[in-house]
């Protein structure tokens, strides 16, 4: 989506790299009003899931995926904050939800909406040509779940707008495990996703944890509460090799902050950046295990008991301190990456292993669903952009992003699975209170760091993603200087 061009202090802040729009014209300590809603979004056919290589087809649910919305407007500005219970948002995926929004109500700023996924493992896929997919009446096409989706969320969307009213909000800041690091590094210096730790050369774990947990709180004019946006660096990856939609940890959360604080409560899970992050540690298994068992609850259940604790803790302190006109403003920009670099060996290596997979796709046909991905989107797309950078070495990737000032908070999103290092730096720098980081709302490739890339395996691959560490630092530079902007 073409967006309008900021003014010139933000465009000499964001140098040559961006197009930027601040939308809409900023406004001072208007009232602030809210608007919430929660819909169904749980399909109603079988569908094909992803976030393993391997095909699978959900034909029943385990439960239902949601969409949670969040519409807030001060004076002319305007912000929807969007939390779905899937895995990525492909572009063509966020056009067709904005598409849906603007047909059904042409006033609401759909340049504002900020969609973001929990990144739960059990979810449709999203991406148009997906191959494997069963061709039949009882399993919707990706095309149909694109566009059943778009229709759902985007109602849920104008509801939050109708009910749009004078309203508060509060937040604050708690400490608790939620996410830990999931790449082991052994004494060579080689890592491995998800590697063994109980090996003699094992050496650490790489890169850093955020224990951060923050909530924004949302109230009525009559200090109600009405919706709560939790903030953990944690992807929805407990039930992840499972062949049921399922909404993973997330809704053990919003069950218990409904049971806690009311059934109309909207929760809404926002994922900090967890590139390298999981729910499962590696460490202490049997102490976990053991403890799990004495509470009589299972590895999901574990974490909501965290989140909730941490949410009521930071609720019962931050209520005290309620703000009615809150400065809002609403950065959306779309920056240009450059490409991570692909080097001979590595276009050979991938070229090889695309043949080797095509080769055993031709001597038995059977197998193209489960290997088609690795042939088309994991080894050939790295052939491709090799191909592409030999011909212009400065290639870019187009990827939005949206900040916005909420009082002295600041959210900032990106589309990666982003490692926590990058999360880490923009709180680091930030000149906010309070800065929340919100990863997967866009296509969702890994965006390793330097070391993750030296050490090598699944995330910090060429075949893991499009941008690299030299983007990665622009992600960040770019992202502290819209905000310092925004602080202006």
């Amino acid at each position: 989506m073409k967006m309008p061009i900021l003014g010139a202090a933000c465009r000499a802040a964001c140098g040559g790299l961006l197009m930027c729009a601040l939308l809409p014209a900023l406004t001072q300590g208007a009232e602030l009003k809210v608007g919430a809603a929660s819909v169904d979004i749980t399909p109603n056919k079988a569908v094909a899931l992803w976030g393993q290589f391997g095909l699978r087809l959900s034909t029943k649910p385990d439960t239902p995926l949601t969409a949670n919305v969040v519409a807030l407007e001060s004076g002319d500005a305007r912000t929807t904050f969007v939390s779905l219970d899937l895995l990525q948002l492909p572009e063509v995926f966020v056009q067709a939800v904005r598409d849906a929004v603007a047909k059904k109500d042409g006033s609401i700023p759909v340049e504002t909406i900020v969609l973001s996924a929990t990144h739960t493992h059990t979810a449709p896929v999203l991406r148009p040509g997906t191959p494997g997919i069963p061709v039949n009446p009882e399993t919707m096409t990706v095309e149909e779940t694109i566009t059943f989706l778009a229709d759902r969320i985007s109602d849920g969307i104008v509801a939050a707008w109708k009910n749009l009213a004078p309203g508060k909000m509060s937040y604050g800041l708690d400490r608790n495990s939620i996410g830990f690091g999931r790449r082991v590094v052994y004494s060579d210096g080689s890592a491995r996703m998800y590697g063994s730790t109980n090996r003699p050369d094992f050496d650490n774990l790489e890169g850093m944890d955020d224990d951060d947990v923050g909530s924004i709180f949302f109230y009525d004019a009559q200090d109600q509460l009405k919706a709560i946006i939790v903030n953990v660096a944690c992807p929805s990856q407990v039930v992840e090799g499972q062949s049921a939609v399922n909404a993973d940890y997330r809704l053990p959360v919003r069950n218990r902050l409904r049971a806690r604080y009311g059934d109309g409560v909207v929760v809404l899970g926002w994922g900090s950046a967890a590139g390298d992050m999981s729910p499962r540690p590696l460490l202490h298994k049997a102490a976990n295990v053991r403890m799990r068992g004495l509470r009589g609850i299972n590895e999901m259940e574990e974490l909501a008991r965290r989140i909730d604790l941490s949410v009521s803790q930071t609720f019962e302190a931050a209520q005290k301190e309620k703000f009615a006109e809150p400065v809002l403003k609403h950065a959306a920009v779309t920056l240009q990456l450059p490409l991570a670099k692909i080097s001979e060996a590595q276009y050979q290596e991938a070229r090889a292993a695309y043949e080797e997979v095509m080769a055993q796709v031709e001597k038995d046909p059977n197998c193209a669903a489960k290997v088609a991905f690795m042939a088309r989107d994991w080894h050939h797309g790295v052939m491709e952009r090799y191909e592409r950078l030999q011909k212009d070495p400065d290639a870019t990737y187009p990827v939005e992003i949206h900040v916005v000032r909420l009082g002295d908070l600041v959210v900032c999103s990106n589309p990666f699975e982003l490692f926590c290092e990058y999360g880490i730096r923009i709180k680091a720098r930030s000149p906010a209170t309070q800065t929340f980081i919100v990863q997967m709302s866009g296509f969702g490739s890994y965006l390793p760091t330097e070391r993750a890339q030296a050490g090598g395996h699944y995330s910090a691959v060429p075949q893991s993603n499009v941008i690299g560490p030299e983007g990665g630092r622009m992600l960040v530079d770019e992202t502290v200087k819209i905000i310092e902007e925004l602080w202006k």
